[in-house]
């Protein structure tokens, strides 16, 4: 699979500069949904994408039977669902957050209050881990003279953010070094005893593999 080209910020707001193009990016890669499709509550209508002002994001999905209000907001479903701000800041916010800025320069670039920003990054977070559970290889990894990498890491957020991590959520994981494409495994564990992550090694990782601590424990924190 041929990779897309690394965005850099001024790529970034050149795509956020108008919202048909920003739009146009947000289908291109999956981001948002496509409603087009005969209406479910009226048999002559279809759901069409149309241009609204009155939106905060300039397109609504509706239904083009005048007599049908049928209407869906372009976020449904999608990664942008249940948030207040606009497009272009959530993928601002994303793209400070995946180059690790700190929340101090993105405060001041945003015009963010710190609070809405450390929310925002955690439920960043959670989408990593619960995509990288998600595409988990579903047969065990290593083998045989294999080197199978494991590392465990904490997502969650320190309480007033400030201090150690007091709240979140660990995953367990492991990557067989070399394999093209990468195969792996991650798990959300309830803690890090040898009773819990025995088992979870034994069912991922094939007898005779070398397995290698990755890295030292690790917080990944806000």
């Amino acid at each position: 699979m041929e990779r897309s080209p690394l965005i850099n910020f001024e790529k970034l707001c050149d795509i956020c500069s108008s919202s048909s193009r920003l739009h146009e990016f947000l289908v291109h890669h999956n981001l948002l949904f496509d409603f087009n499709r005969q209406c479910d509550c009226c048999p002559s209508g279809t759901i069409q994408l149309l241009h609204d002002k009155s939106r905060a994001d300039g397109y609504i999905w509706r239904c083009n039977n005048r007599n049908c209000k049928t209407q869906h907001s372009i976020r449904k479903f999608s990664f942008f669902s249940g948030s207040h701000l606009s497009l272009q800041q959530i993928l601002k916010i994303v793209y400070y957050w995946s180059y690790k800025y700190p929340l101090e320069i993105v405060a001041h670039e945003s015009g963010l209050t710190p609070k809405t920003l450390v929310d925002f990054f955690n439920f960043c977070r959670e989408v990593c881990s619960v995509v990288v559970e998600e595409q988990s290889e579903p047969i065990a990894i290593g083998g045989v003279g294999k080197v199978v990498e494991i590392d465990e890491s904490k997502f969650g957020k320190r309480k007033y953010n400030r201090g150690k991590c007091v709240e979140g959520v660990w995953v367990f994981g492991g990557i067989e070094r070399d394999s093209n494409p990468p195969k792996c495994f991650f798990v959300t564990v309830s803690d890090r005893s040898a009773a819990t992550l025995i088992p979870i090694i034994k069912r991922w990782i094939l007898p005779g593999s070398i397995i290698s601590v990755f890295a030292q424990l690790r917080y990944d924190c806000t």
